[in-house]
């Protein structure tokens, strides 16, 4: 498990206008809670991508047919006797759909569920990483703060170049299926050329794809762009809240987060 520590300098913000700290803690609190959120959203990501035992297995299969047998005989004498092609669907059909339903229930996951978790986690550590951003940009642009909060910013954009372009696709994905970029105007796709894809011509439309550690999509303006779920990703999130945090006047203990 990847933890990321945080130490706050102090309690509270050792500021006159009480109201004014009050307020620019409040953002500090949403910018902590959106890097544990991102560094939760790792964990799950590296675990749901870790290897899992093989759906192949010569013993499972085996008792998977052994079963399916039993709930086939099963079905066959509550349908009675007789033979056509349209009673053999519907006896194959409900087979299939008590035998799922029984491991179901016995807590086996389906391969789709099992499938979609790491694109699950992925997207949440996308927008755990877009909403510090955003949180980031507010707190700057607040009247009084340090002048070096507006760098910290910037350096955000220099760190995840394809961080706004990605999330955007993600919440218009319905969009981008269509091939409409911003404004819904069409978009001219570009060259994507990675371990997973080779399009040096363009005119490829990537959604909701992972390249090892990398979540990537096509962005509004056609060009392929990436965010990389992973402990490298978090240390550039951790050196920027950390430097956010020491650009402040602070008073009380020093804190240290997360939390047992």
């Amino acid at each position: 498990m990847f933890v990321f520590e945080v130490t706050s300098p102090g309690t509270w913000l050792d500021y006159e206008d009480r109201e004014w700290s009050w307020r620019i803690e409040g953002f500090l609190r949403h910018l902590q809670s959106q890097f544990f959120e991102a560094n939760a959203a790792l964990n799950l990501f590296v675990q749901a991508c870790s290897p899992r035992p093989s759906r192949l297995d010569r013993a499972l299969w085996e008792r998977d047919a052994q079963r399916r047998s039993e709930i086939r005989m099963q079905v066959e004498q509550e349908r009675g006797a007789g033979f056509s092609h349209e009673l053999w669907d519907e006896i194959h059909f409900e087979t299939e759909v008590r035998f799922k339903r029984e491991q179901w229930s016995q807590g086996r996951i389906p391969r789709e569920f099992e499938h979609t978790q790491p694109f699950i986690y992925a997207r949440a550590f996308l927008y755990a990483l877009d909403a510090f951003d955003k949180f980031l940009g507010i707190l700057s642009r607040e009247p009084s703060v340090p002048p070096e909060l507006m760098a910290l910013h910037t350096q955000i954009a220099a760190a995840f170049p394809d961080l706004r372009g990605v999330r955007n696709t993600a919440q218009h994905l319905e969009d981008r299926a269509r091939g409409l970029g911003a404004g819904r105007e069409p978009m001219d796709l570009k060259p994507v050329e990675n371990r997973m894809i080779n399009a040096p011509g363009g005119g490829v439309l990537v959604l909701n794809s992972l390249n090892g550690s990398n979540y990537g999509s096509t962005m509004a303006d056609g060009h392929y762009g990436e965010v990389d779920v992973s402990p490298e990703s978090m240390q550039h999130l951790q050196r920027i809240l950390h430097e956010v945090l020491r650009s402040f006047r602070w008073k009380g203990p020093k804190q240290h987060l997360p939390s047992v």
